[in-house]
């Protein structure tokens, strides 16, 4: 797959370090927190960097977590890196947590969409 283009790959949207967002934000496809969010994220993928914070709820298929993160976060699958800090409440298909990762959440079975 790599190097071709076609109209099924998804965009990527970055938020970068000197950035802060105040509100929800939507995507179709993956976006990368290098920034600062305080506010809702509905996307395909989110990939919280280690310079990343998110204070707000998370619904993506995949969420990575290097950074910091304060408040629900759900997905299918769900990533929490040696770097990643998550507070408030975790919602997962399927869960990796490196060592050194600090989860302060409840952690539970994401409903199915069905």
């Amino acid at each position: 797959m790599l190097g071709k283009t076609n109209d099924i790959e998804t965009e990527k949207s970055t938020i970068s370090r000197d950035m802060k967002i105040k509100g929800k934000i939507s995507a179709d496809g993956d976006v990368v927190l290098l920034g600062s969010v305080v506010g809702d994220i509905k996307c395909h993928s989110l990939s919280v960097e280690d310079t990343g914070t998110l204070k707000g709820n998370v619904d993506a298929d995949v969420v990575t977590v290097s950074g910091k993160c304060d408040g629900q976060v759900s997905g299918d699958v769900v990533s929490i890196k040696s770097t990643g800090k998550i507070s408030g409440e975790v919602f997962y298909e399927n869960i990796s947590i490196e060592e050194g990762a600090v989860v302060e959440a409840q952690i539970g079975k994401r409903k199915s969409k069905n």
